[in-house]
């Protein structure tokens, strides 16, 4: 089975703590669920969750920058990496 295309990565909703994430998928083959990869503003990793869907919405954000990039996955494996955006919770 062939990876799934690189989605694209709306960028974030922000009210107060509460983030709203929405993608889109990529060309290709559907992917069985995506990873969110989420790393501080210098750079440094802060981790990853799996979702499956095209949307999140998360209450009680961390406050701080953060840059966000999403892998779409299905058997064939990993896509490449989504568009990186910039999320502020402010």
């Amino acid at each position: 089975v062939p990876q799934p295309g690189a989605p694209t990565l709306n960028p974030p909703q922000v009210s107060g703590t509460t983030v709203t994430l929405s993608w889109a998928s990529g060309v290709g083959p559907a992917p069985a669920s995506y990873t969110l990869v989420v790393r501080a503003g210098d750079g440094s990793p802060v981790g990853s969750l799996p979702l499956t869907g095209t949307t999140i919405t998360i209450a009680g954000a961390p406050r701080g920058t953060f840059l966000l990039t999403l892998v779409a996955v299905n058997s064939g494996g990993p896509s490449a990496p989504s568009n990186q955006v910039t999320l502020v919770v402010p």
